[in-house]
């Protein structure tokens, strides 16, 4: 954070940058310092000037000091002397006077000099600036030069004015004879010393000075008809109309001012012209900016200011339209005054605006100090008090022009990004929003599912339902694709295990291979570390991506994974993951645009398989923003290879966990496995506890994490089943207070109704050494028993796993989703104790359901959660698995922290499904199992 500073009662933070102000300091005490009389330089006394013991190769020096002046008399060469005056050179008429007495602006007069050379110098020249109005110059009584035309009378005189080099002849004395006359501007005389100095410097000096004039005049053009053309595909940010047109407008007084480059180019331009063009350039930029600064920051300025300002301007420009000139130049001094005033409520516009943290205020701020710093140098140029180099002008022209472009450009720049993040944020929100309708409608779906329908109807559902399906996966990718571009997808940097990460996914996509009648390999390569630092979730979402783009574009033959360590150092690992499939294969002309937003193998694919081409893009930007990489090979009608490498961070309690993992308990050689159960469900207790039976291990019952913690106190387990979401203490607290506080590392294994692979991640980072879902089958628990106690011997003799087991009982014709066949299967088709476990749920359900409806009228939206995650696993048990989307939904919102009120309806829903399955269930359980049993 920026430190804050105090000035007139208001706070800011102080972003300008320190060396706008050098710069602007700079810029100003240099332009002056090149300006004035040099020091040291020699002064006309009497009407000579001695230069004898001046080097003019090393500068030129200025022709000031006392002239011989003879006013209303246009002198030739040789001419008898005749009455004269001396006086200071350059000075304007209305400041001189003749025989004590002020003279008029309008006239004609003529001034001598005398300049000695020293002897045996290089060749000079004189650089003449331009006079009010006309001139000619004598040197040693030849007319070297001329601007215009001087004459004693208005309608003889010719004015012009332009800058000129004149070469002297060889002599050691110059006798210098100038001509003025003036009847067409409010100004006569001279306000510009005319310099001599070598011929060489000179045109060096002024090459480089019209050279600097055309490249500024032409860089200020170009930068005006970019913000002109940029506006007009728009036609949106005002600011760029204007400062275009400011730029057009005053790249004329770049070029047909000061040097006067306009009027050397194009000698045949009359002077009116050019004089007019001049004065309303002026008036007219000056007005245009400042409709540009109000369009800038109309919320910073005051349009009772601005309006008769600007009206001011556009007036003196019309003044230039129908005033003859001898009148319309007698304003310019008060606009000048003018000009000042509005340069400086500028600054204070800018300033008001960078404290405000307005875009881009702190340039503009700069750039209008350096402006304020180029006019006081032009000021003092035009009044005769200084002449400034011209190339600290140059700089100070385009530091304002280029920070007044990085202005606009800073602003379009924030207006696009500010449009992209709205844009995003429109889309996640509308995203969110279609996904509650959505849930709803494919909830709704599976419940009328459960009602009495005709074929048709069926077949109708089966259609709305995979629409449904179909759209809520497009709804998802643009809801990631949005997240991606506007930032809002954070990279979590947790402890997870690759391994087990890959098995959850095998787990989950085994099903929909098999459907097809596909292979799903899954090699993970034993030497990557156990554990990593990075993201579990969006690396379960790139392989969920790749491996279901695989099952679903191959019809025979089978998708394999790969995961491969290439290399390790002390802290880092690269993992290499590879999935590879039999199918249809991509065209090597869509290879290199696969990556791409909504592009698929062919419109065939589209149309066939479906999708929206938003699923590798995803990959792509989720593997880069993770620093890996992604590529493809692929034949067609072969099929297709993914490959993707991703640096993770090794965990620094590597061996330890590893030992958490893979080491067996001790002391289990020749002794029976004892067992916790951690479980606050009574029916889940009963199913761990009979399935654990027939598996022949002894087995206890902790009805939440504080008992498990006592329980473990008094006696050794070798094994801890640990529920996660549990009254007075959840499995996450209490397996930390077990590996912290008790310092046990008993394996514990997770159990949980939920499938995610992030909250088997987060069960690795609390301590546990592995993840069961519920509800488990009697071989997945007998894997996990095998691995965490591999030495150990259960007390059953007989084989727990039948090699042929009985045949499911038959049920009762319904048209309910219920069904006994994954209840016999977790208990080993064993129909007595199936009974008893659907006579147990139907005995609770009733009341929890009433403790819901109490809960909901409460708004006691926790305590509706933790009664609904305790009826998840028995609602997976007896085959209801259309809930599951409903059950999820509900867990999320409330998760969230939505009000009772919001999630009321999803609730009713979830109330009316379990009572529609009730009657079924007490049908099957008279009918099928009590049947079964008795005979």
């Amino acid at each position: 954070m920026p430190p804050v500073k105090a000035f007139a009662g208001y706070s800011f933070r102080s972003n300008l940058p320190r060396y706008t102000y050098i710069l602007i300091a700079l810029t100003g005490f240099l332009g002056l310092l090149g300006g004035g009389t040099a020091v040291g330089q020699p002064v006309a006394r009497q009407g000579v000037l001695d230069l004898r013991q001046t080097d003019l190769s090393q500068d030129d020096v200025a022709l000031r000091g006392e002239w011989v002046w003879y006013w209303n008399q246009l002198r030739l060469p040789n001419q008898p002397e005749s009455a004269h005056e001396f006086t200071d050179f350059p000075k304007l008429w209305s400041s001189s006077q003749w025989q004590r007495h002020a003279i008029p602006s309008q006239g004609f007069a003529t001034y001598r000099l005398t300049v000695l050379l020293p002897p045996g110098s290089a060749p000079i020249m004189l650089k003449v600036p331009d006079h009010y109005s006309a001139y000619r110059l004598f040197v040693n009584g030849t007319d070297v030069a001329h601007d215009g035309n001087p004459a004693t009378t208005a309608a003889q005189t010719i004015p012009h004015w332009s800058t000129q080099l004149v070469r002297m002849p060889a002599a050691d004395t110059l006798q210098l004879l100038l001509q003025v006359a003036n009847f067409h501007h409010a100004k006569g005389g001279a306000s510009q010393a005319i310099r001599i100095g070598e011929t060489t410097q000179m045109e060096a000096s002024m090459a480089t000075d019209r050279a600097l004039a055309l490249f500024l005049t032409g860089c200020v053009l170009m930068i005006g008809l970019f913000f002109l053309g940029l506006y007009g595909f728009s036609r949106m940010d005002h600011p760029m109309l204007y400062f275009g047109l400011f730029c057009l407008v005053y790249s004329y007084r770049l070029i047909g001012t000061n040097l006067y480059s306009l009027h050397t180019l194009f000698p045949g331009l009359p002077w009116g012209l050019t004089l007019r063009l001049e004065y309303a350039s002026l008036y007219l930029a000056i007005g245009i900016f400042v409709i540009y600064t109000q369009s800038l920051y109309p919320k910073d300025t005051h349009r009772r200011i601005i309006t008769p300002m600007t009206w001011i301007c556009f007036l003196f420009a019309g003044t230039v339209l129908v005033l003859p000139t001898v009148v319309f130049t007698q304003l310019m001094n008060p606009f000048l005054v003018l000009m000042v005033a509005y340069i400086g409520y500028a600054m204070y516009v800018y300033w008001t605006a960078y404290r405000r943290q307005r875009p881009g205020a702190a340039y503009s701020l700069m750039s209008t100090g350096l402006l304020l710093s180029v006019f006081s140098l032009i000021l003092a140029q035009y009044f005769g008090v200084a002449t400034p180099v011209v190339l600290i002008l140059f700089v100070g022209y385009v530091g304002f022009f280029f920070l007044q472009a990085l202005v606009l450009a800073y602003r379009f720049s924030f207006a696009l990004n500010e449009a992209r993040y709205t844009e995003k944020q429109f889309l996640a929100n509308m995203s969110h929003e279609i996904r509650t309708p959505l849930n709803a409608i494919l909830g709704f779906s599976a419940m009328l599912e459960t009602t009495p329908l005709n074929t048709d109807q069926q077949e109708f559902l089966g259609f709305i339902r995979t629409a449904g399906k179909n759209l809520l996966t497009i709804v998802n990718d643009i809801l990631d694709i949005a997240k991606i571009e506007a930032g809002m997808l954070p990279l979590e940097s947790i402890p997870f295990s690759i391994n087990s990460l890959t098995d959850s996914i095998r787990t989950m996509l085994q099903p929909v291979a098999s459907e097809k009648n596909l292979q799903l390999t899954v090699y993970v390569d034993p030497s990557l570390p156990a554990i990593v630092l990075g993201d579990p979730t969006r690396l379960t979402q790139i392989l969920l991506n790749l491996l279901s783009n695989a099952i679903k574009f191959t019809k025979q033959g089978g998708v394999t994974a790969r995961i491969e360590k290439l290399d390790e150092t002390a802290d880092l690992v690269r993992v290499r993951f590879v999935v590879q499939d039999t199918g249809i294969g991509i065209a090597a002309d869509v290879l290199p645009y696969i990556f791409e937003r909504f592009r698929q193998a062919s419109d065939f694919t589209t149309r066939y398989y479906g999708g929206t081409g938003l699923g590798l893009n995803i990959v792509k930007s989720l593997t880069e923003m993770q620093g890996g990489w992604v590529t493809v090979t692929s034949r067609l009608g072969e099929g297709s290879c993914f490959t993707l490498e991703i640096p993770y961070k090794i965990a620094p309690s590597q061996v330890e966990t590893e030992g958490d993992l893979f080491v067996a308990p001790s002391g289990l050689i020749g002794q029976n496995v004892r067992i916790l159960v951690v479980e606050d469900n009574m029916m889940n207790q009963k199913l761990a506890l009979q399935v654990l039976k027939r598996l022949g291990y002894t087995a206890q019952v902790a009805e939440n994490g504080q008992e498990a913690l006592d329980k473990l106190q008094e006696e050794p387990f070798d094994l801890v089943l640990m529920d996660i979401q549990m009254p007075v203490m959840d499995g996450y607290t209490t397996t930390r207070h077990i590996r912290n506080t008790l310092q046990n590392s008993v394996p514990i294994i997770a159990m949980t109704a939920h499938a995610l692979a992030s909250e088997r991640e987060q069960c690795i980072q609390a301590g546990m050494n592995d993840f069961l879902p519920k509800p488990f089958q009697v071989e997945e628990l007998q894997r996990v028993m095998r691995k965490y106690t591999p030495m150990a011997r259960p007390d059953a003799v007989a084989d727990p796993l039948p090699a042929q087991p009985a045949p499911a009982p038959p049920q009762p014709a319904t048209s309910s989703a219920f069904t006994l066949e994954p209840l016999l299967n977790a208990v080993d088709n064993d129909p007595g104790f199936a009974a008893e476990i659907l006579d147990l749920f139907l005995e609770q359900t009733p009341v929890e359901l009433e403790q819901i409806r109490q809960a909901l009228t409460a708004q006691d939206t926790k305590t509706i959660g933790r009664l609904i995650h305790t009826q998840k696993v028995p609602i997976r048990t007896f085959g209801l698995t259309y809930m599951s989307p409903l059950i999820a939904t509900l867990e999320e919102q409330i998760a969230a922290g939505n009000e009772a009120a919001d999630v009321a309806p999803l609730v009713k829903q979830y109330i009316q499904a379990i009572e529609a399955e009730l009657p079924v269930m007490r049908l099957a359980l008279e009918t099928t199992l009590r049947g079964t049993t008795a005979d």
